[in-house]
């Protein structure tokens, strides 16, 4: 449930540089069932749901609101 992830794994090799210059790099390759990478794809949810800027001004959750919704059908 939200919006299709930025297609990366999470896990870099964090690489130290001079003057303080930090880079992160993608260390792990993952792949969909079919073998086709998701690297810079990403994974989308089951059910799409989306946060506007006004949401956020706003400060409301709408994935957690309908992630409550559902739990709340599911009983």
């Amino acid at each position: 449930m939200g919006t299709t992830t930025a297609g990366s794994t999470g896990q870099p090799y964090i690489l130290g540089l001079p003057e303080g210059i930090r880079v992160d790099v993608g260390a792990k390759r993952c792949y969909f069932p079919d073998g086709s990478p998701f690297e810079g794809i990403g994974l989308a949810p089951d059910q799409e749901v989306r946060t506007s800027r006004e949401d956020l001004l706003r400060g409301r959750d709408p994935v957690l609101e309908a992630a409550k919704e559902i739990a709340t059908l599911r009983g």
